[in-house]
């Protein structure tokens, strides 16, 4: 084997191999493209849903709610002024945590659910949202919430 030969053999492979390279991430481009134009972008990319603020939720519980608390659920009106004892003021935005089966569970309408558990975590979903927002906010909360909102539930008229 000639010098010349081997050098150009080398230029080759490294033309090669950049070409392999560069084709490599632009087929991971690609598919990153359709994963997100199929299922939308992943979380970490989702602009913030104000819909899932703490004030939303207190909003949304003063106009209307139903409550699901040990197996019995409790509709709640509008003018039962529940909203003021979420104490939304005073929650924390913090990273996500497994959830397991809440303490309190609120419904706003068919798919927004405040899930709130006596240890001082909450979680909010939108499920109405779209695929370039967030669908779920986790929130440390005031101990003694689920335990004044069960208060104010069972006191509720019938």
């Amino acid at each position: 084997m000639t010098e010349d030969y081997a050098r150009t053999l080398k230029r080759r492979t490294l033309i090669a191999l950049i070409a392999t390279l560069i084709s490599l991430v632009l087929l991971g481009c690609a598919m990153f493209w359709m994963w997100c134009s199929l299922f939308g972008p992943p979380e970490f990319m989702r602009k913030d849903n104000p819909s899932l603020a703490p004030q939303s939720a207190e909003l949304q519980l003063d106009a209307g709610a139903t409550v699901y608390w040990r197996e019995t659920s409790y509709v709640v009106p509008d003018e039962a002024d529940l909203g003021q004892l979420l104490h939304a003021d005073q929650w924390s935005s913090t990273s996500a945590f497994q959830t397991e089966a809440a303490d309190l569970v609120v419904h706003f309408g068919e798919l927004y659910e405040l899930s709130l558990w006596s240890d001082g975590k909450a979680s909010f979903y939108d499920g109405y949202s779209g695929r370039s927002t967030k669908t779920r906010a986790y929130y440390t909360i005031p101990m003694g919430v689920v335990k004044e909102l069960t208060a104010a539930l069972t006191a509720l008229p019938a």
